[in-house]
């Protein structure tokens, strides 16, 4: 306005001719004020020395004033070119001319993570993708509802296929990628004729050549496409199926019903062409910050719905920002500038997800303002003109996002429907030029990055860096992945040859035995919890106590009162001592019978979930044939050890009525089981006439004399004998005494107080003898016990799992492999039965199937690894030497 003219075309008006130099100048002192505070690299300029003086106080050279308005006009507009040139801001990154080449040279390696990004999201599930970090680099597009982000989309596409509807239309995130692909017959053709007719203009007469160029240029015919949905399998070609397509999107999302309602479920398509770039974009529903003059028409109807769906809305778009990789598309529409509408609330928002995600990783930011066909001219102080020319103030909430670049993009309807995409690129072109040039010099506009290639050339090479930054580590990730699944389908079972079968089945028999030896063999482990220090260590500890704890006191008074008849049938001869012994020696016997036969349970239950584990490891695979294996080995009947309820006499005779154990019918843990009770009991049954060989009861009358009524061990008055002495006290000989005394006193204060008699002192002798008689006998049995009993349930109930029994003259002479393989596989029914569960559940072949397809998705991305590691190698050196060269 100040100059009356355009000064890029260097066409001025009379008026500004004009002008006197000195006019001139203080124009420029103004404008070069301005930029000069705009470029602190250009303040250390001597610029007084340039213009031939000093332009600050305005005393200027004579040879300056003689500059004619022309020339001087001449110079700032060289002026100004260099100042615009030199604006970090303003200049667009050349990255074809960084990488030495075009863009589209490294289209195989965008292709590559397209493919990564399309295999993660459709065959890993997004436990895999987190435990693996498989996120390769995205971009994601987000912003305001009604933003203009799905007519972006549109616009970088070439085909308007989304829904046009007064509501929200963006429900779901929706990821879009473009893949090229060699041009069909029909794109042949179209080229073809597209230049015959340009090579036919151009031998026109120039006459007509003049009309040509005055009027429209050939038309060309709207590019092909197929577009395909991955999750329905439904493909549509454009632009002749573009309403379909609107449907088949608006069907996914539900953008026809009346109750909004966003999903974090992505939507993807694939839209392939011969002239599309390659390129994905996931574009996310409108972040809802709907004033509540809209509500109750086409958003939320109340305040409360408002609050719902910008919750919603709010934790996708920061699930999408803060994924590892992503490059974060900021769409902002200028007519919600113009018009009042704040971005604010959202910008901090952003800013917010941002900041916290860069403490970990480094996020990319480009900016995108849409609808400025929407808007004839911009002043001055408009935001989007400080947006562009990198002015805002350093407090401006835009500022924390940190964008690399704001580049317009116009999508209308009428460069949507253009069918020629060269026409369509200088239609977007001049509606951005014709909004900002009001506000922008046309030089500065000519070297900003404009429109739908612009933005396409900045995220190309921001997602090539961002490639090269991470294809080392997720190459890595993706091997080590590839690895568990094949480790993980060795588990699963598989189609397989009967020959195959048996070799399986030898196979997890030796497994079974080998865990089964871990768990409780002579050579497993020796952890303080495991089975085998359970069976081996806790169990005969927990007997021996439980012998311990078994009181052999019967009815005190009645037994003091037997002894005192005792000693006067003694004194007329008629006493019977082999009556009371076997009398005696039953009723120890007995109470000893319980702790017995709660070791066989203890021990058997020990046993049993070793052999389930051991079973399970090696059949788990297979759930019926693990059944069949359970049932033949008798697992699923449990620990039954029915003859604790029992007098030892009935438990005895319903042993001898069970006949043999190698019947048929029978399951190997039961016998193994009944084998142990039957010696348990068989040995406590022998303990009733053993005892009277043990020396210590042959010589209890010097045992009682020496050792029980003598003084204990290291007392004052006893003998200094430390071999004696210590083989006393591990055969626990000092407690005997002590209890003995205990025992005998007891009895006699517990008559005493019951009778109210004295008993006189040679009867006293008599009875102390008694008991100490009874806790002899208990104390050799117990400890004949505690050396015999164990062994004996050892050796049925672990070691016949490996080698077989033998009780009385029955014999049970099967391992557990050496059974299952004769009752199984030597039985032809049997062997069917086995080898028909061996083949694959309908559940088995869905996981080996969802597994085999991870295999080969994760194969097929590591041979596309292969392919474009040379290439890959080449671009990570062109960045390398760039950074630098910087």
């Amino acid at each position: 306005e100040k100059l009356g003219g355009s000064l890029d075309e260097r066409r001025w008006s009379p008026q500004l001719m004009s002008f006197s130099a000195e006019e001139l100048l203080r124009g420029l002192h103004t404008a070069r004020g301005y930029v000069y505070n705009s470029l602190p690299s250009l303040r250390s300029t001597d610029a007084a020395e340039k213009l031939g003086g000093s332009l600050d106080e305005r005393r200027w050279s004579p040879q300056l004033m003689s500059f004619s308005a022309e020339e001087l006009l001449r110079g700032l507009h060289t002026a100004r070119g260099y100042v615009y040139n030199s604006l970090p801001s303003l200049r667009s990154t050349d990255a074809a001319e960084k990488l030495g080449g075009s863009l589209d040279d490294f289209g195989d390696i965008l292709a590559l993570n397209d493919k990564i990004l399309q295999e993660t999201s459709d065959d890993l599930s997004d436990e895999d993708v987190k435990k693996y970090d498989l996120d390769p680099p995205r971009v994601i597009v987000v912003g305001l509802t009604s933003a203009g982000k799905s007519s972006l989309l549109e616009r970088i596409i070439g085909f308007p296929i989304f829904p046009v509807l007064d509501k929200v239309c963006t429900r779901q995130p929706f990821q879009l990628s473009m893949q090229r692909v060699k041009p069909s017959s029909r794109d042949a053709k179209s080229a073809d004729a597209t230049k015959k007719s340009k090579s036919k203009s151009k031998s026109k007469s120039p006459e007509n050549a003049t009309e040509q160029k005055q009027g429209s240029e050939p038309e060309e015919e709207m590019p092909h496409a197929e577009l395909k949905f991955p999750s329905t399998g439904k493909t549509f070609q454009l632009p002749a199926q573009t309403s379909q397509v609107r449907d088949e999107i608006a069907s996914l999302q539900r953008s026809e019903s009346e109750h909004v309602q966003f999903s974090k479920d992505e939507i993807r398509a694939t839209v392939k062409s011969a002239i599309n770039e390659t390129f994905t974009f996931t574009d996310l529903p409108g972040v809802f910050l709907v004033s509540e003059m809209k509500m109750g028409t086409s958003f939320a109807k109340s305040r409360a719905e408002n609050a719902r769906l910008q919750k919603e809305t709010m934790a996708i778009a920061k699930h999408y920002v803060q994924k590892p990789n992503t490059i974060v598309l900021v769409v902002i529409s200028a007519t919600d500038w113009m018009h009042g509408m704040n971005n604010d609330p959202l910008c901090g928002h952003l800013c917010e997800w941002l900041e916290e995600t860069r403490k970990s990783q480094s996020v990319d930011v480009y900016g995108v303002i849409t609808k400025l066909d929407m808007q004839t001219e911009l002043s001055k102080n408009s935001p989007i003109r400080k947006v562009l020319t990198g002015q805002l103030s350093e407090d401006h909430i835009l500022q924390g996002l940190k964008v690399k670049k704001w580049i317009p993009v116009v999508s209308s309807p009428t460069i949507l429907n253009q069918t020629n995409r060269a026409k369509a690129e200088r239609m977007e072109l001049d509606a951005i030029h014709t909004c900002l040039k009001s506000c922008i010099p046309s030089s500065a506009l000519d070297q900003m990055p404009l429109g739908r290639t612009a933005l396409l050339r900045e995220l190309k090479f921001a997602l090539l860096k961002a490639i090269i930054k991470t294809q080392k580590g997720l190459r890595d990730r993706i091997g080590s992945f590839s690895m568990d699944v094949a480790n993980r389908l060795k588990t699963l079972p598989r189609p397989a040859s009967v020959a195959e079968k048996r070799v399986t089945f030898d196979l997890k028999l030796k497994e079974l035995e080998e865990t089964l030896e871990a768990e409780v063999g002579q050579k497993g482990s020796t952890a303080t919890n495991s089975l085998r220090m359970q069976l081996l260590v806790h169990a005969p500890a927990k007997f021996q106590q439980n012998l311990l704890a078994c009181s052999l006191r019967g009815d005190v008074q009645k037994e003091v009162q037997q002894i005192m008849n005792q000693a006067a049938l003694e004194a007329g001869g008629s006493f019977d001592s082999d009556m009371s012994f076997t009398a005696l020696s039953r009723r120890i016997i007995e109470s000893y019978r319980t702790p017995c036969l709660d070791l066989v349970e203890t021990c058997a239950e020990i046993v049993l979930r070793a052999l389930k584990k051991s079973v399970d490891k090696a059949f788990g695979d297979y759930k019926q044939l693990k059944l069949l294996v359970n049932r033949t080995l008798g697992l699923q009947a449990g620990v039954e050890v029915k003859s604790k309820s029992a007098t030892l006499d009935t438990a005895l005779d319903k042993m001898a009525k069970d006949g043999k154990l190698s019947m048929p019918e029978e399951n190997m843990f039961g016998i193994l089981q009944r084998s142990a009770v039957s010696k348990v009991l068989s040995l406590l049954d022998a303990h009733r006439t053993m005892i009277c060989f043990h020396p210590m009861w042959r010589n209890f009358d010097t045992l009682h004399t020496k050792i029980l009524l003598g003084p204990p061990p290291n007392a004052r008055d006893a003998k200094n004998n430390g071999a004696e002495d210590t083989l006393q006290k591990m055969l626990e000989l000092p407690a005997l005494a002590k209890r003995v005394r205990e025992e005998g006193r007891n009895a006699i204060r517990v008559y005493e107080q019951a009778t109210g008699k004295r008993i006189e002192e040679p009867i006293k002798a008599k009875i102390l003898k008694h008991f100490a008689r009874v806790e002899v006998m208990g104390y050799i049995i117990r400890m004949s016990l505690v050396g015999c009993v164990f062994p004996i349930i050892i050796r049925d109930l672990r070691d016949g799992l490996f080698q077989g029994i033998h009780c009385g003259l029955s014999k049970f002479d099967f391992s557990v492999t050496r059974l299952l393989r004769t009752r199984l596989l030597f039985d032809p029914k049997m062997e069917k039965k086995v080898f028909d569960f061996m083949n694959p559940s309908p559940e088995d072949m869905e996981k080996r199937a969802k597994w085999e397809k991870k295999q080969n998705v994760l194969g097929g991305l590591q041979q596309e690894f292969e392919k474009c590691q040379e290439r890959l190698q080449t671009l990570q050196d062109v960045f390398e030497a760039d950074e630098d060269a910087e």
